[in-house]
């Protein structure tokens, strides 16, 4: 993160004030790209729907925070921007613009700016920016620069598109706090089927981030967790499947995978399986009642070397007791089960289901974590919501833990280029 002078910070919340996207449905990976501009619609300046510049750029603007209090004095770190103590959380100031230059060529880009409780400083980064280009023979795309990558629902969604407060467990463990980043190029296909299918496959570097540990600070492990995380050329393979059996009933399935070189040079494996039901009352028309049931699996096998990691500076008493390095092949399993039930009158009842299995030897805690919430969408294109969320937390590390969160979310635009 880079620290922001009063000046600078000034300018962004007042750029911030003088602008303010879609729901989580919109934002969600999508297998099916589209095929050309729509046709062009009445700007609700509202909500920023269909608001662009020149015809060609589309403005974002999204604000989240959060308050509330946990039994913990504070939570192991999982998503970057989870509150994790008693008080405000303010999760950021998010700046978007996509650029739809012509029906085959498409730009994104994602400025975000938060409050970091740890260094008690404002940070800011470029999250996204890419470009794609569309429709070309066979079925293909491709895009490239910064992005989320395709790994199954939850990565590639920001998190003004969430259903909960909160990152998933086995999310920010396995694919890294702020998720799953690239630095490079994808490739994707609309396999020829009777039905939307479509495969991505990735390759590029990981941005440099932070140092985030999530071992139990009371002892030393053999392996330093954060050793696992991708640290030079990764590959990511997504396949989506879209199956409507009708206009009310769909489904989404399919499988997720990533392998590279780690942080002590081995190799990192990430194998995941998604699938998602969702009931709408109207259809593909906006409004009514919905249900939706959203699951996804990973496992994780990285080779690990014990001690500190490479490069990492360390005291020379501390060398001196250090034992010979040894090398061990650790596994990990997680998964998140959620399900939503939204009402015609703007309220959404959610309960997701959190667990992963941890691996004691590199200070992972087994965990296991239950979230019932509550979202009231002051509107029917759900750009502005309040949540209320209670966590009900158990870790073979630090017991039990309770916490209740309140949110409040504003989203201003138009569908992001994804």
């Amino acid at each position: 993160m880079t620290a922001l002078t009063g000046h600078s910070l000034l300018a962004a919340i007042v750029f911030c004030t003088a602008s303010i996207c879609a729901d989580e449905s919109s934002l969600a990976s999508s297998p099916t790209p589209a095929s050309s501009k729509s046709p062009a619609k009445e700007p609700n300046w509202l909500t920023g729907g269909s608001v662009t510049i020149g015809g060609i750029f589309s403005p974002h603007f999204h604000f989240g925070s959060i308050y509330g209090g946990t039994t913990a004095d504070e939570l192991p770190e999982i998503g970057h921007h989870d509150p994790r103590m008693d008080g405000w959380t303010i999760q950021g100031f998010e700046f978007g613009m996509s650029g739809r230059f012509t029906p085959d060529i498409e730009a994104f880009g994602a400025f975000h700016l938060f409050y970091d409780n740890e260094t008690e400083a404002w940070g800011h980064e470029f999250e996204e920016w890419f470009a794609k280009i569309k429709n070309l023979p066979g079925g293909l795309e491709l895009r490239g620069g910064r992005y989320l990558n395709r790994f199954g629902f939850h990565n590639p969604t920001h998190e003004h598109g969430w259903s909960f407060v909160d990152t998933n467990l086995v999310n920010g463990r396995f694919l890294g706090d702020d998720g799953l980043y690239t630095i490079g190029g994808e490739v994707s296909w609309k396999v020829p089927v009777s039905w939307t299918s479509m495969l991505s496959v990735s390759l590029g570097v990981p941005p440099a981030a932070e140092e985030h540990h999530h071992e139990d600070e009371g002892t030393e492990p053999e392996f330093e967790a954060g050793g696992a995380m991708f640290d030079d050329v990764f590959v990511v393979a997504n396949w989506t499947n879209n199956f409507d059996y009708d206009d009310f009933h769909q489904f989404r399935a399919g499988a997720s995978g990533a392998w590279g070189e780690n942080k002590w040079g081995k190799t990192s494996q990430i194998y995941g399986i998604h699938f998602e039901y969702q009931w709408r009352q109207n259809g593909y028309e906006v409004g009514g009642r919905y249900f939706r049931w959203r699951t996804e699996a990973m496992l994780r096998s990285f080779g690990a070397v014990s001690g500190h990691l490479p490069g990492e500076e360390v005291a020379h008493d501390e060398e001196e007791h250090e034992e010979k390095p040894h090398a061990a092949t650790l596994d990990e399993f997680g998964m998140y089960s959620a399900i939503a039930y939204g009402f015609d009158n703007g309220i959404e009842l959610g309960l997701r289901g959190d667990f992963v299995s941890g691996i004691a030897r590199a200070g992972l805690d087994e965990r296991f974590r239950v979230s019932p919430a509550v979202t009231y969408y002051l509107n029917k294109n759900h750009t502005m919501y309040l949540r209320a969320q209670y966590n009900f937390d158990h870790s073979n590390d630090f017991g039990t833990e309770h916490s209740v969160w309140g949110q409040v979310g504003i989203n201003w635009g138009g569908p992001e280029v994804r």
